[in-house]
């Protein structure tokens, strides 16, 4: 049988749905929390939340779409069904599936994307993948409990020290990625480049417009421009 019959099968799209279900779920379930408890205890009104809400949902788009672009090489690759019951729920990093299916089958002897990729090596790249994510499933589960714990001492009960660690955390994290982006020369360069400074002037353009509303389009606009740049200056590199 043909390893594509398997990855496609119509279980795989089953198990892809329930699990998308139950992201769904979670998401809606957390929502519906987040939303009594600011109303409870927060002073936020109804208007303040669907603010919230709204601008959490735009700034996602940017995000999201840059995920979608690497599914389509995922389910170009290896087949729609595994792509969905992977990434339906975000089961994995999409920017990492790929690199493991490459080096699952290459342990296994064979050249993924080509005529030797066969059965055996598309259970290794399952395995693989799913054996990757036992360290952070596991991670999140035991240690989840304890994080507001550890957070308020590393706060020490001061919300303005935590809202500095939370921005540095970020710039830091976020920071690192652009940093080894812009070392691999190329259309990654550009990328970063015109996506940092068309984020910073459309930060600047809702100031001098008075238009708030525009800094929550900003991640996303400036994601798909920098990648336009990237491709019309430096192509495919």
């Amino acid at each position: 049988m043909d390893w594509k019959v398997i990855a496609n099968a119509p279980w795989i799209w089953i198990c892809g749905f329930i699990q998308a279900g139950i992201g769904m779920f979670q998401a809606w379930y957390f929502l519906r929390l987040g939303s009594r408890i600011l109303q409870k205890h927060g002073g936020y009104k109804r208007e303040d939340i669907s603010a919230i809400a709204r601008g959490a949902l735009i700034t996602a788009i940017g995000p999201i779409m840059a995920e979608i672009f690497v599914m389509m090489a995922l389910v170009i690759s290896i087949s729609p069904g595994y792509t969905w019951q992977r990434e339906g729920v975000g089961v994995g990093s999409v920017f990492t599936e790929l690199i493991q299916a490459s080096n699952s089958a290459i342990g296994a002897g064979q050249e993924f994307g080509t005529d030797s990729f066969n059965m055996v090596g598309f259970a290794t790249a399952i395995f693989v993948a799913n054996i990757s994510c036992i360290g952070w499933s596991l991670g999140a589960a035991l240690f989840t409990p304890y994080l507001g714990k550890a957070r308020e001492k590393i706060a020490g009960g001061d919300i303005r020290f935590l809202a500095v660690v939370t921005i540095c955390s970020t710039l830091g994290i976020f920071g690192y990625y652009a940093a080894s982006n812009m070392k691999a020369g190329g259309g990654k360069l550009v990328a970063v480049v015109a996506g940092g400074v068309i984020s910073a002037f459309l930060f600047k353009l809702a100031d001098w417009t008075n238009k708030p509303r525009l800094k929550e389009w900003a991640l996303g606009i400036a994601m798909f421009a920098g990648m336009y740049i990237a491709h019309l200056f430096a192509g495919a590199t």
